[in-house]
């Protein structure tokens, strides 16, 4: 019941201050992006979902940590901390309230985006007239979805965990931008040499372990799309990184000093 409150607190403070609207427009402008700019398809792209994927890859980290990059230090930079703490509210509560209100803010948009965006390019024929290239499955498409939502979700936890050290809000968005690497192209080399030195070409057979990790790469995401089982050991993966980073948050935010200076 607390967190559910905490929840309605921090939903309404972004309503506010305007970052749901943020969000909603980020999110937005990305679509825009993928249907309309130059982000469009490689020359070794096989349908629409390829400039998408490449796209959102990067952009769904990003949002994930716009929205939780404020987490606690901007509680600690209004001061309100401490007042916050010394009600009878327990930190996990606070700690989980704040996930879940972000996991609200981006989460809907997001699927509800992409799932519009997937049948206005069919209704517009962008697909062809632009690309020449055809629309994926629907299902396929819903597995994009899905991944990306899930690297959202982890990239919300870390962040909100980075929060927590971070002297600022500015700091603590910088420091996140950090874990962004496996989203970039350069983490994609990075496997690329890994497996050059280990004589791997594909992410084909695989043990189950190495591919848990390999899923915050966007490279094997990708591939993840399509492979229906590897897509959901993606999944899987990325839901149970959040998961432990979360744990890991609250015990140390239950044991975290929070008297500040001022």
């Amino acid at each position: 019941m607390k967190t559910v409150v905490v929840i309605q607190r921090e939903l309404q403070e972004n309503l506010r201050n305007y970052k749901t609207l943020f969000l909603l427009m980020f999110i937005f402008g990305g679509i825009l992006m993928a249907l309309y700019t130059e982000v469009g398809p490689t020359a070794n792209s096989q349908n629409v979902l390829d400039p998408f994927f490449e796209l959102f890859a990067v952009l769904c980290p990003m949002i994930g940590i716009l929205a939780a990059m404020d987490a606690v230090v901007g509680e600690k930079e209004k001061g309100t901390l401490e007042l916050i703490l010394s009600k009878p509210l327990p930190r996990r509560s606070l700690l989980l309230g704040k996930f879940w209100a972000y996991v609200l803010m981006i989460v809907p948009l997001l699927v509800a985006e992409l799932i519009v965006a997937y049948f206005w390019a069919q209704f517009s024929g962008i697909s062809q007239y632009r690309w020449q290239l055809p629309m994926p499955p629907f299902s396929q498409w819903l597995t994009l979805v899905a991944i990306v939502s899930c690297v959202s979700l982890f990239f919300i936890a870390l962040t909100t965990l980075i929060s927590m050290f971070a002297p600022t809000t500015a700091t603590s968005g910088l420091c996140a931008l950090i874990f962004m690497a496996p989203a970039h192209p350069l983490g994609g080399e990075f496997l690329r040499q890994v497996g050059l030195r280990l004589n791997i070409s594909s992410f084909e057979g695989l043990p189950l372990a190495v591919k848990f990790f390999l899923s915050v790469f966007s490279k094997f995401q990708k591939f993840a799309l399509t492979s229906p089982g590897d897509a959901l050991i993606c999944c899987l993966s990325l839901l149970s990184m959040t998961i432990v980073v979360l744990l890991l948050s609250s015990w140390i935010f239950e044991r975290q000093n929070v008297a500040f200076k001022n």
